[in-house]
Formats: C-alpha cells, structure tokens, sequence
C-alpha cells in the first residue's frame, strides 16, 4: 500500500482506512495537536501552562508534542512557557515506577516536572514539591477510600480531586492556562459514563475542548483529535516507553463503559468519532439568572424546575418503597429534595450537584 500523503510504502493503517508512512504520520499527529490549539484561539504569546502527565500512555505522547512545538521556528511555534505535572495517585510500585519513568523522560528534553503526591488534595498549605523530586507519601485516606467503596465511585470522585488539585496547582504558578492528555478514545467513554452516572449536564465542560468551569483557569485538550490506536503507532514509531498499568481488580461502570466502546470500535472504526462529534454539539439548555455552582466540582447546579427531574423521581421511588403511610397520603418530594436532611442526595441543590451529592452520601468520611 502507498502513503494517502506520500508515495512512499505505507506503514500504518489507521481505523481500517488510511494508510500512512511513518514520517507522514508522525507529521499528521503534531499537526493535530497545533491545530485543535489554534482553532481555539485561546492561547496567547509566552502563556504560562500547566501541562498535566497522568498515568497513561497518551501523557507520553503530550509530552513528545508539547516539546516538538514549542522547539519549532516560526510560525508553527507554539510560544508557551510551560509547566509540568504529575500526580502520583496510590503508593503503589506500579505508581512509583511510572513517576519515575516520566521524569526520566522529561530530563531527556531537558524540562522539569512537579510529582505531586494526590493526598495534598487535604492541604491547606501551598503544595508544590521541588522540581523532579518523588514525594514522601502521606495520608491513607484515598487508599483506604478505594478499597471501602465501589470502583464507580472511586474512579469519578478521583477525577474530580485531580482537577482540584490541577486547578490549585496552576494558581501557585500564576498558569491561566492547563493541558490534559484525554485522548478522543477516552473522551467517548467518558461522555458515556457521564450519562450513565447522571451527569449529562456536565458533558460541555468534561468532554469538550476546554473546560471553562473555572473563572480564572481553563482546561484545555489539545489530544482530542487523535485516538488511543493513533497513540500507540506514535509510541512505536519514536521509541517511546510506555506505561504499564496494573489492572484493577474492582470492576466499576467506567470499566463496563470502556470495553464496551472499544468492542464496538474494533468492528465500527467510526464509533469513538461520532460519539464525540455528538458530545461537541451538546451543551447547556438552561437559561437561569443563577450562577451557583456545586462546591467539589464547579459545575452549575441544576435548580428544581416546574417539570419532574431524574433526581425527583428517583426520591419518590426511595420514598414509596420505604414509607409506611397510607397510599393516599402526600409524599413532599420537592421538599425532600431541598432539605439536607435527605439523606439519600444531601445538599443537593444547594451546595452540590446530582452527581456529587450522591458520591457524598457514601464519602462524607473522606471528603
């Protein structure tokens, strides 16, 4: 087979389609990259930005493409001052050993990186660590979150912690700006899970190119264009390490959602597409003049409405199977709903989102 952009013999195929050779797929990633940033327009000359590596192999790559940009002459440049994160998220060998790697790999492009242990998440004090430095490990309490409650959980309350801690870290850098490494692959299945675990208003701000929840700091994707198969070609092409993860062993809704959109992708090469096509064209219908939002994770808090929610039918079902009181007596929904003495959604419309306030009933312990 020919190279789509060359006549050289093609090497790669991506989604079943488009073949390439390996210099041309190399460019057509980098030029992804530079792109999804310059249609944004969000960027502005010698920006401060955060750039967050978690633990997958995509965060390698956003470190190939952020240091091939910003090494570039002329107008392909990308002229930021950039910052580098990592997150150690369990004191684990597997943990440790991928710290490591990433700051193995940063010193090969000469930069510096911040290895945060996710436990400053209790902090209250300034929490950045020195440059290339492995942090002491701290609390127990996000390890013995995840091993007490469901993987479902634990996985979307970590997500959130993540961000506060990205969103803290920036502000001690005076960074208005962040990168994340979510793939187009892993959008899909978040958009998803954020469906199933009810939070579908979210989807503006969790799937899209930036996340704006935050007055002073946006989050920014600039990988949402290349897919998880585009990310292991990148890796094998350049020689870069990957990261090995240890499987969890905790099966939650996430993990559910994640092979099932991979199983569909294999026979379906456009799945993971028009999943995230959809998810671009969603966005907010509500038009109120209040601007609350949920305390742990910023997003707008959707007041009760003339019309009967998810959230209210799901009380009145709680309430139905657990009431004593004749079947003719009045069931207060609404009033239940908005009082914290509910316990089944507490805070919710006041302090809290759907989302978090049902993560809350089974964490108050530990947030």
């Amino acid at each position: 087979m020919i190279c789509r952009k060359c006549d050289a013999p093609a090497t790669i195929l991506i989604r079943k389609e488009y073949w390439y050779c390996n210099t041309c797929f190399i460019t057509n990633t980098n030029h992804k990259f530079r792109a999804c940033l310059g249609r944004s327009k969000t960027l502005s000359p010698n920006e401060k930005v955060l750039i967050c590596l978690s633990d997958s192999t995509s965060s390698m790559v956003l470190l190939d493409l952020v240091q091939n940009s910003i090494s570039l002459n002329g107008t392909k440049k990308l002229r930021v001052i950039p910052f580098f994160l990592h997150i150690i998220e369990t004191a684990t060998e597997d943990s440790i050993r991928t710290a490591k790697l990433i700051i193995e790999q940063c010193n090969k492009y000469n930069l510096d990186i911040y290895i945060v242990d996710i436990n400053e998440y209790y902090s209250t004090n300034n929490i950045l660590p020195d440059i290339n430095v492995l942090p002491q490990t701290k609390s127990e309490t996000l390890n013995n979150m995840r091993m007490n409650v469901s993987a479902t959980i634990y996985d979307d309350v970590i997500v959130k912690i993540k961000r506060t801690l990205f969103l803290r870290i920036a502000s001690e850098l005076s960074c208005k700006i962040i990168f994340t490494a979510e793939t187009t692959t892993q959008l899909a299945k978040r958009l998803l899970t954020n469906l199933a675990i009810g939070r579908g208003s979210q989807v503006e701000n969790d799937i899209g190119f930036a996340d704006q929840r935050d007055k002073s700091i946006k989050i920014l994707r600039p990988m949402k264009d290349i897919s998880n198969e585009e990310i292991e070609y990148f890796l094998k092409v350049k020689q870069i390490s990957k990261i090995q993860n240890s499987s969890n062993t905790k099966i939650g809704l996430q993990s559910v959602v994640d092979n099932f959109v991979l199983d569909l992708q294999k026979n379906y090469p456009a799945t993971v597409s028009t999943v995230c096509k959809t998810a671009d064209k969603l966005g907010s219908a509500e038009n109120t003049t209040e601007t609350q939002n949920c305390t742990l994770c910023q997003s707008n808090i959707t007041f009760k409405s003339s019309k009967l929610t998810a959230v209210e039918a799901t009380i009145f079902s709680r309430q139905m199977c657990t009431n004593k009181a004749g079947v003719n007596d009045k069931i207060e929904v609404m009033q239940s709903i908005t009082e914290d003495k509910n316990p089944m959604f507490p805070s919710i419309y006041k302090t809290l989102c759907y989302g978090c306030s049902r993560n809350f009933s089974e964490l108050d312990s530990y947030l």
